[in-house]
């Protein structure tokens, strides 16, 4: 029987995420660590941005740029040729002709014009007609022209060096050629100092673009950990070598499913380490080992094989006797991936900082090990690459505060509820994390809603890597029978929640964060520690209908209350109506009052909701009040904190749509003593579940 407890999945993942802060603490104390990268490089796409880029002066383009193919003009040449064009008959107007003559022409990507006449500064080198230059689509426009007469508005008299405007456009010309007509000016695109790319962006190719129009051939971006992936076991070939396969032989299919796996995360260095037979001694595999870890520069490892409880089982002896390592969990209570077990390795340097290997010991099944990568590893890849922002809460943090801040800040896997489209048997001895494939579905009652369905992959035997090939997400199955849910069967038609895998197309990219996930909720219903301030709750309620508003803010108090956790976490300090059929500068004054005023004296928390009108199935945003509200409150409110406002926009809109209209906003009122949240009536649940916990983490930092 194994010596190790059997530990929940949401504990084993906080723990990973917490030996993995500590990991970042010890080599900097702040975020990941930086490294330059060419612009020309086909990696950089899906790197992290380590800096801001800015666009240097004068900007994009760096040039005053045609438009057109056409000539370019200087408009105070047209403007006496207007007012004489004005004043003229229509027989006179017949007889108008627009003459410039020809001073040259500037062809996309020549870069000399200086050698353009122009000594008249209000004709030509003739002095007696206007100048012209012909330019093509993206050349220089010389200085002085200040427009460009599309060619196909001109004639071109070759050999008297003139051009011409076409009888029937002339009237048109002359109304229409103003200053940078048919001109891109210096830095209209992309104006100078504009950042381009911020700090912690995930590179896409449109920053490419963005990179090379700026000039920027090297950038800082954040490090990508290297991971090395191992196989143990007598029994692997080599997966090329299937040939050669006979009974007791199996090829290696752990190695390229992980090492793709890895690849599509973005977030590391996969490195292929081989296979380990199980008849090596300790010695001999530790010192392997270690040459990987420690000179070679690999930051995690990942092994399959040889953790469980057999005579060859030797892996653990490799990674804690052989190598020094701590174990912190040696099983996990789910299905697939008991066995995995989590290792950290330090190393005292000689400046006396502290090197740290992680090592995740998984399962030899493919199945288990890709669900267990999944789960843990890909969380861990992400903190170790993005590194902790630290600046939006503190500027400086103790060791503590700072693996906190980090472990509740961790990217996890984006989540949705899900029903069954069949009936599904649970397992009576652990939690199974099933794998599924989703179809989403128009709900009934609203067109702009979506639900989704879950499908079973098929049987989920751990050795079966074809439940792997359409799966979108892990299920989150609980334990069955009378020790576990009650209940032997998930029913078709019963909702659970879905780990969404990062290649899903249904995967919402939006950040989900640990603080926010299931994982850290299940965490909190089995051990209530208290962390954190009591919210107090105070509630501002917009709406265009005040009277008809006590009955719909009662339903708003009471999802305000159960999304930010209920009446032990939340006391409602006060309530008030705001009434919005005002003026702008009305509505400014009464939400003033309404969040400044002595009602919310003892809030720490004040949530402005603005309501949809009642009376329609729809419930439709009123969209002016809610601009209105947006920006008085954020002429409000100082330190603001749009990443969560974000966040909260993103939550809300997950369960209903048409939130995505409402531009939310977070930030300090009442001389930075409360922290203030604005957001519509719709999705209002998912919006307060999604930001408690950062909730509970700024109250808390308001009393220090």
């Amino acid at each position: 029987m194994s010596m190790h407890r059997m530990v929940p999945v949401p504990e084993a993942l906080e723990t990973v995420l917490t030996e993995t802060a500590k990991s970042l603490w010890f080599g900097s104390g702040s975020a990941s660590t930086q490294v330059s990268v060419s612009t020309s490089s086909s990696e950089l796409v899906g790197q992290i941005s380590a800096a801001d880029i800015r666009v240097p002066s004068p900007g994009y383009p760096n040039y005053n740029s045609s438009i057109m193919d056409g000539y370019a003009v200087k408009t105070s040449d047209l403007v006496e040729m207007k007012r004489l064009y004005d004043n003229m008959d229509e027989k006179e107007r017949g007889d108008f002709r627009m003459e410039f003559v020809l001073e040259g022409k500037v062809f996309a990507g020549d870069s000399n014009t200086a050698s353009i006449s122009c000594d008249d500064k209000n004709g030509s080198s003739n002095g007696v007609y206007p100048a012209a230059v012909y330019v093509t689509t993206g050349a220089v426009v010389p200085n002085e022209y200040d427009a460009v007469i599309p060619v196909e508005d001109t004639t071109h008299e070759t050999k008297k060096g003139q051009m011409c405007i076409i009888d029937d456009k002339v009237a048109s010309v002359l109304a229409t050629t103003k200053p940078w007509t048919w001109i891109r000016p210096i830095g209209c695109d992309i104006a100078a100092d504009s950042i381009v790319l911020s700090k912690g962006e995930t590179i896409q190719p449109v920053h490419m673009s963005l990179l090379a129009q700026c000039g920027v051939d090297q950038i800082q971006v954040n490090y990508l950990p290297r991971v090395g992936i191992l196989s143990t076991g007598n029994e692997l070939l080599p997966s090329t070598n299937t040939d050669q396969c006979q009974n007791g032989k199996i090829p290696d299919a752990n190695r390229p499913l992980l090492l793709s796996q890895l690849t599509t995360y973005g977030n590391c260095k996969p490195h292929d380490l081989g296979i380990i037979s199980d008849d090596d001694s300790i010695e001999m595999l530790s010192d392997r080992l270690k040459n990987g870890l420690w000179d070679d520069g690999i930051d995690v490892i990942i092994s399959t094989g040889g953790i469980s409880m057999g005579e060859k089982d030797n892996m653990e002896q490799v990674f804690v006797e052989g190598m020094g390592g701590k174990i912190h969990f040696g099983r996990m209570n789910m299905k697939p991936g008991k066995p995995t077990t989590f290792i950290t390795i330090d190393k005292e340097g000689s400046n006396g900082t502290i090197r740290r290997k992680l090592v995740f010991a998984l399962p030899g099944n493919p199945v288990s090990a890709s669900v267990c990568t999944e789960l843990l590893v890909r969380p861990c890849l992400d903190l170790l690459n993005q590194g902790v922002e630290t600046s939006e809460v503190v500027n400086s943090l103790d060791e503590q505060v700072f693996i906190r801040h980090a472990v509740d800040n961790a990217s996890v896997h984006d989540e949705l509820m899900a029903t069954l489209t069949k009936d599904v048997k649970l397992d009576k001895g652990r939690p199974e994390y099933h794998r599924v494939s989703l179809q989403r579905a128009q709900t009934p009652h609203d067109k702009l809603q979506y639900s989704y369905h879950a499908t079973s992959t098929g049987v989920q035997r751990s050795s079966r890597v074809l439940s792997l090939r359409s799966a979108d997400g892990l299920m989150m199955l609980p334990r069955g029978g009378s020790l576990g849910c009650g209940q032997d069967v998930a029913k078709k038609g019963q909702a659970y929640p879905v780990l969404l895998y990062q290649s899903s197309s249904y995967a919402m990219r939006c950040g989900t964060r640990f603080c926010e996930s299931m994982h850290r909720r299940m965490l909190e219903t089995k051990v209530k520690v208290e962390t954190s301030e009591k919210l107090h709750l105070g509630i501002v309620v917009c709406t265009s209908e005040k009277e008809e508003a006590s009955g719909r803010l009662d339903k708003v108090r009471t999802i305000l209350m159960d999304s930010l956790g209920g009446e032990d976490h939340v006391e409602l300090v006060n309530r008030v109506v705001c009434d919005m059929d005002a003026s702008y500068d009305t509505i400014a004054q009464r939400l003033n009052e309404a969040v400044c005023g002595p009602e919310m004296d003892n809030a720490n928390v004040i949530v402005v909701v603005v309501l949809g009108k009642s009376g329609q199935e729809s419930n439709p945003l009123p969209f002016r009040t809610g601009l209105d509200v947006s920006h008085v409150l954020r002429q409000m409110t100082t330190k603001h904190a749009d990443a969560m406002a974000m966040r909260l926009r993103k939550a809300a809109a997950s369960e209903d749509a048409l939130a995505a209209l409402f531009e939310n906003s977070v930030g300090l009122v009442r001389n930075t003593s409360s922290v203030l949240i604005s957001c519509s009536d719709r999705g209002l649940g998912e919006a307060g579940t999604v930001v408690r916990s950062s909730l509970n983490h700024l109250v808390a930092m308001l009393k220090k």
